[in-house]
């Protein structure tokens, strides 16, 4: 309980909020790695229909994000960049920040900079809507459909 403690007294609302999705996260990968381990059952296997594919014959915003995962996960780094371009990015910044928060809030080494992780969550979405377009003017214009 001290741990949540100074997490809570030394990380501002807006960090304090996000880390604590992170280490969910964190959690849910770990369980997905186990449940792999230990049963073989690999959730990035299944493919689940996506709405907005099957009602607009459109890509989504995050179509190529599980295909690009799973390249990633493989060691693919060029298809992983191909099918979802935010995916490294993302990763990254997720990797700096829950480094960063860990250390301040624990060890006090570094800055607290509260929000200052949104500004690059923000750069995210601007990936993400860029690549969307990119892959719509591709599929529209081109006949070229990225996520058969």
């Amino acid at each position: 309980m001290k741990e949540f403690r100074t997490i809570k007294n030394r990380l501002g609302n807006t960090d304090r909020v996000l880390y604590e999705l992170g280490i969910v996260a964190l959690g849910i990968g770990i369980a997905a790695v186990l449940l792999y381990f230990c049963t073989g059952i690999n959730i990035l296997a299944f493919k689940y229909p996506c709405v907005f594919n099957k009602v607009t014959h459109l890509c989504c915003p995050g179509c190529g994000g599980t295909r690009s995962l799973r390249a990633l996960l493989r060691g693919d780094f060029l298809t992983s960049l191909y099918d979802y371009p935010p995916l490294l990015f993302g990763i990254l910044v997720y990797v700096v920040f829950m480094i960063r928060c860990t250390l301040y809030a624990f060890f006090g080494i570094g800055k607290s900079r509260d929000g200052a992780v949104v500004k690059y969550l923000y750069v995210f979405l601007g990936l993400m809507i860029a690549q969307w377009i990119v892959k719509l003017v591709a599929q529209i214009a081109f006949g070229y459909y990225w996520f058969m």
